[in-house]
């Protein structure tokens, strides 16, 4: 590796331009560039005097979390980020699979045995793990995610791939003013790591890190409105990167006139399918909404479209520093900027023609914006031998009925159904008003037949969905028969609504799922 990575040469020169630059900003103060450089400097130097090889980052989104990225990235030491959500289990596998021999604490979580490095960030060593999994070379990060097994798995990224992302990022966005950026996501969460502090550094913008929970995030699916709305009134960023959930809440905010005077230049969204319907919405209120599409393997993102570039129902032209085709199975395929491998797996000889298989189904139109249509192993086909992708299906129940979850089900049945989790205050009647008129503009083969209707969200903690708020289908069906029994039935078949607290048993005997 290079003295210095290809990233922090191009930061250094934002340092060098504007050394007394408000950089990073959060609940305990901020940092200049200047002041950012020297912090993340000394920190990456005692990892080196400690003979740190392998940390994992825990902590709520604070200047310390940004710090200590920063100085695993210059000390050359592999970073692993926790997210807070995960379960004891799941950070027990993480911690053991990848043969930490540290972890770094950025808040004041940390244990009593930690070390305290300074600007926030304490250290604490682990005991050596036997026989640790095999890492690609040049790994400095590993981004763990839920997976659709509730078993993380991790993906090896290079400082050189993560670099080629945020380079291209930035240069798709050059027109694009951006100065403050709000970090709403968890920074544990790739997208945020590299999309919400990597991208505005490199573009000399002021990083803002609130803790989560100030913004009204409660876990990984508890949302206070209220209290996201006036975090965004006080910060008054440019720029957010949102879920398509957190971009439902804004959009009606902002039509109910709870979000005022603000200064947004760039929304982005993804994580999953968003409703052309909700992207008009966010126009109509002048909300700078933008969809884009990536995964972790590709460094979090591939598509993107932007201010002066953008075609609703699609996810944007691929960036630059990757190739994108589509197979004649739908396929969407990758080249270029993929990742090392995973955590754990035999190396894999390179070859030159090597196209990474998403899983996710699409279209090119013939002017290069790319379409995203859903998961190639969760086509549900009907037993009239109709394919029906669900996240088409699950993103129009979220835009029509502003649900806060939705999850189609049905492989093997006449008509689709859906588990809805709905918010209080919408009556039944509301909800199935709403739900007739979708159907009305849906083909007939799509036509919902019914639904089940919760208003407890389904959580990552519970193993009912992946860390950016996808459904893991197999653990759904595993328990449908107590998620329906638990929740209100209500049929859509010409004769009206029949709201019962009774669920279907055919349901539960026909459907099945394969792992997202």
């Amino acid at each position: 590796m290079a003295t210095l990575p290809e990233y922090f040469q191009q930061l250094h020169a934002q340092v060098e331009q504007h050394p007394d630059r408000v950089a990073l900003k959060g609940a305990a103060g901020e940092l200049s560039y200047g002041q950012m450089w020297q912090a993340a400097g000394e920190l990456a130097q005692q990892l080196k005097d400690r003979g740190v090889r392998r940390v994992g980052l825990c902590g709520d989104n604070s200047v310390a979390w940004v710090l200590a990225d920063l100085a695993c990235l210059l000390a050359d030491v592999v970073c692993v980020p926790v997210p807070v959500f995960f379960s004891r289990g799941q950070t027990n596998h993480l911690t053991q699979r990848a043969a930490l021999d540290a972890l770094l604490f950025s808040d004041a979580l940390a244990p009593k045995a930690a070390q305290l490095l300074g600007y926030g960030v304490s250290l604490q060593s682990l005991p050596v793990f036997p026989a640790p999994a095999r890492m690609p070379e040049q790994t400095v990060k590993i981004t763990f995610t839920s997976g659709s097994t509730g078993t993380p798995k991790g993906v090896c990224l290079s400082a050189g791939q993560m670099t080629a992302t945020t380079l291209a990022l930035k240069e798709r966005l050059k027109h694009v003013e951006l100065e403050r950026h709000l970090c709403i996501l968890p920074l544990a969460t790739l997208l945020e790591n590299i999309a919400g502090v990597y991208l505005p550094l490199l573009m000399g913008a002021t990083v803002t890190v609130a803790p989560l929970q100030s913004l009204g995030m409660n876990g990984s699916s508890g949302l206070s409105l209220e209290q996201l709305v006036a975090g965004i009134q006080q910060h008054q960023p440019h720029s957010m990167i949102l879920v398509p959930e957190l971009a439902m809440a804004l959009v009606h905010a902002a039509e109910q006139g709870e979000l005022k005077h603000h200064d947004f230049r760039f929304l982005a969204v993804g994580g999953g399918r968003v409703s052309p319907a909700l992207l008009a919405r966010a126009g109509a209120v002048e909300l700078p909404l933008y969809e884009g599409y990536g995964l972790s393997e590709c460094a979090s993102v591939v598509a993107l479209n932007v201010p002066g570039a953008a075609r609703v129902g699609t996810v944007g032209r691929p960036l630059n520093h990757v190739e994108v085709r589509v197979d004649e199975d739908r396929r969407i395929l990758v080249q270029g900027n993929t990742h090392l491998g995973y955590l754990g797996d035999e190396p894999v000889a390179e070859q030159d023609d090597c196209w990474l298989d998403t899983g996710d189904l699409g279209a090119l139109d013939p002017d290069g914006f790319l379409s995203v249509n859903g998961r190639a192993k969760n086509l549900l086909i009907t037993s009239f031998g109709r394919n029906i992708s669900p996240e088409w299906l699950e993103s129009e129940l979220i835009q029509a009925v502003g649900a806060r979850q939705a999850v189609v089900l049905g492989d093997g049945e006449v008509q689709p159904f859906a588990l809805l989790v709905v918010g209080g205050g919408r009556s039944v009647e509301a909800v199935h008003n709403a739900l007739v008129r979708l159907n009305e503009r849906l083909p007939d083969y799509a036509r919902l037949s019914s639904v089940y209707i919760r208003h407890q969200p389904l959580t990552a903690g519970q193993g009912y969905v992946t860390a950016n708020g996808r459904p893991i289908r197999h653990r759904l069906q595993a328990d449908l028969p107590v998620l329906m029994a638990d929740a209100l039935f209500l049929s859509l078949n010409a004769s009206g609504a029949v709201p019962s607290s009774r669920a279907a048993s055919s349901h539960t005997r026909n459907t099945h799922y394969q792992e997202y």
